[in-house]
């Protein structure tokens, strides 16, 4: 329920349209930059987007150093490498950065993190380790697989065995036969598609789709750029979809500074919120705290002022659409009967549970 103190109660939206990216929406635009950044984008980006094509905006933003930021942050909390258990790439060159720069591709990179310490650190002993590989990188249910557990709690421990085949006896052996198996890159997109379209793939795309990654992963940018530009994505656009709590925090911060959160900002608000069973309410506390340190980005409020146009900008703003007639004639009222600042209006929006949807 919208709840603008004085007196206005309204309902949550429900989108129409055709299905088909639209970068004339801004809501479509906002879609793209959450899934593929993990954030929204800045006004000026947002002004840039809605006189291109769609193709162009999205070979952009995969060539982003943001889109391989973006991946790999949530590949970290997929592996649940997070914390004390984060990879610290020391005086090497970070892996987003290796990947933007073509040096990896996403399956080595993948394994890359698996063969870290930082993995090792978060998954001791020889039952955790192999069950945690077979389940993160295959997707495998264990209880159903246990002669393949054992024979990889046996590699793991240094006995000299083989699984699908292939002989191994340390665990490294243990994640690169994982690696090496099919249904490794399957998974892998299968998972990913999830993440960025939201729904399950057909099993025979994730069959054609894991060969060709297995082949060259350097195509994921191009799979990525494939799947946003689908009829498959633009339908689900019809529908609203939970923002992650990551796309929440770096779409607020944007949205009411320009600009994402710094790292230990994110990582710190990104605790509190996993530590909670139903994230919403501290969402919007969140929200409120930052509106109050930030402001809300609008002047402050003077007489006469064109109340529902600031109305019409503030839904355009934070949700990327223009409010329905109910809605802003009771936003319209509400801020020239209360003579409060914008900010009330902007609280209104981004503390209501349609912001935190897409």
């Amino acid at each position: 329920m919208w709840v603008v103190p004085c007196f206005a109660v309204l309902g949550l939206w429900a989108g129409e349209g055709a299905p088909q990216l639209d970068l004339r929406d801004a809501r479509h635009v906002r879609a793209v930059y959450l899934d593929m950044l993990g954030r929204t984008p800045d006004a000026a980006e947002l002004e840039l987007a809605a006189g291109g094509r769609p193709s162009t905006l999205l070979r952009h933003l995969e060539a982003s150093p943001e889109f391989w930021q973006q991946w790999y942050e949530e590949e970290l909390y997929y592996l649940l490498l997070v914390d004390n258990f984060r990879p610290d790439d020391g005086s090497g060159v970070p892996l987003p950065q290796r990947l933007a720069d073509g040096r990896t591709d996403v399956l080595a990179a993948l394994r890359e993190l698996v063969s870290s310490s930082a993995f090792h650190r978060a998954n001791p002993g020889n039952d955790t380790f192999v069950s945690v590989v077979f389940e993160q990188l295959l997707g495998l249910r264990v209880q159903d697989n246990l002669s393949l557990l054992e024979a990889g709690k046996r590699m793991y421990d240094g006995k000299r065995t083989s699984l699908w085949g292939v002989a191994g006896s340390s665990q490294a052996d243990v994640v690169a036969i994982a690696c090496a198996q099919p249904g490794c890159a399957e998974h892998f997109v299968r998972r990913q598609y999830e993440r960025i379209v939201g729904r399950s793939p057909a099993p025979a795309d994730v069959v054609r789709w894991g060969a060709e990654l297995a082949e060259d992963g350097s195509r994921f940018p191009a799979l990525v750029v494939d799947w946003v530009g689908s009829p498959a994505y633009a339908e689900r656009l019809q529908t609203m979809r939970r923002k992650s709590d990551r796309q929440f925090l770096r779409g607020l911060h944007v949205d009411l500074t320009g600009r994402p959160p710094d790292a230990e900002t994110e990582q710190r608000l990104r605790r509190a919120l996993a530590a909670v069973a139903d994230p919403g309410p501290l969402r919007s506390v969140i929200a409120r705290a930052l509106l109050e340190t930030a402001g809300s980005g609008y002047p402050p409020r003077r007489d006469p002022v064109d109340a529902p146009a600031l109305v019409r900008d503030v839904f355009q703003r934070f949700l990327g659409r223009l409010p329905r007639p109910d809605e802003e004639e009771v936003f319209t009222l509400t801020y020239e009967q209360c003579a409060c600042e914008p900010g009330l209006l902007v609280r209104a929006v981004t503390t209501h549970q349609e912001y935190q949807y897409y």
